[in-house]
């Protein structure tokens, strides 16, 4: 019975917060130019440092600290702690800035920026297909290591409009932890070699399959979302910097860009004399 009253919440909570979500993506929807925009179907493959613009990037990355070796029973790593050569790649990258921009419109904003790294065999509500409950949201997934051959994210593209509806058997299939995994109809597998990216849409249904893979992929991902809508749901739907549960720390050497570029939220920054915070 208890089981039953919690999914009963939890979709209430989905579906109220559903009606805001549509209400700020339908704006975005009358500003979208499918000519300016590079993610069609909602998704898109680049090389990192093409799409940040910084050749040398992914090297760098590797051979960091943010590179960590994970013993054989370490399943994930996760980290806010990032370099400032990574912020100013991300903030200066034009080429990022207008793609970002061209898919969720003139508020778009960072929401989170952090390292995952996966081992395959990892078990996580994400193998289950779901997508983020936010609406328009768009990932940027940096896989700049890999080991071994790293397991596939699988998503369905639509293209816009394509407004976010609950979907009431995989929300259900999450909450008991009785994952939907089947097969499903116009389905795109993606496969990492280190230094790929790719940027999607989390309101596409989509899934890790952590279970057909046998290696490790060290992740940096940025999240982007319309400022305003994440206003709105945060608290009630996954959005915010650290995962809405957190600051995070941003260097103090990238000051000056972090309080000139359009993609910070200034309104989530709190800058002290030697430490810049971002978040709610």
């Amino acid at each position: 019975m208890l089981s039953f009253i919690k999914e009963k919440k939890i979709i209430f909570r989905r579906q109220k917060s559903a009606k805001v979500i549509r209400e700020f993506d339908i704006k975005s929807d009358a500003v979208y130019d499918s000519d300016k925009c590079v993610l069609k179907n909602g998704f898109a493959k680049f090389r990192i440092d093409e799409l940040l613009e910084f050749d040398g990037l992914t090297l760098k990355l590797q051979q960091s600290e943010i590179r960590q070796a994970m013993s054989s029973d370490q399943k994930i790593f996760l980290s806010w702690d990032l370099p400032d050569y990574l912020w100013q790649a991300l903030l200066e990258s034009k080429k990022l800035l207008n793609m970002v921009t061209n898919y969720l419109g003139p508020n778009v904003r960072l929401d989170d920026l952090y390292v995952k790294s996966v081992r395959d065999g990892l078990q996580s509500v994400s193998e289950g297909w779901h997508d983020d409950n936010v609406g328009y949201r768009l990932k940027v997934f940096m896989v700049f290591d890999v080991e071994g051959i790293p397991s596939n994210t699988i998503l369905i593209p639509r293209i816009r409009p394509n407004l976010y509806q609950v979907n009431i058997a995989d929300e259900v299939a999450r909450t008991r932890k009785n994952l939907n995994t089947d097969e499903r109809e116009e389905t795109i597998t993606v496969g990492y070699e280190a230094g790929d990216c790719l940027v999607f849409d989390t309101n596409l249904s989509h899934r890790g399959d952590y279970a057909s893979g046998s290696g490790v992929r060290h992740c940096i991902i940025a999240e982007f979302i319309d400022r305003n809508k994440a206003d709105a749901i945060v608290g009630k739907a996954p959005c915010g910097p650290g995962q809405g549960k957190r600051n995070i720390q941003i260097p103090n050497s990238v000051r000056s860009l972090v309080e000139r570029s359009t993609l910070i939220d200034k309104k989530l920054l709190a800058a002290k004399d030697n430490s810049i915070t971002y978040g709610y």
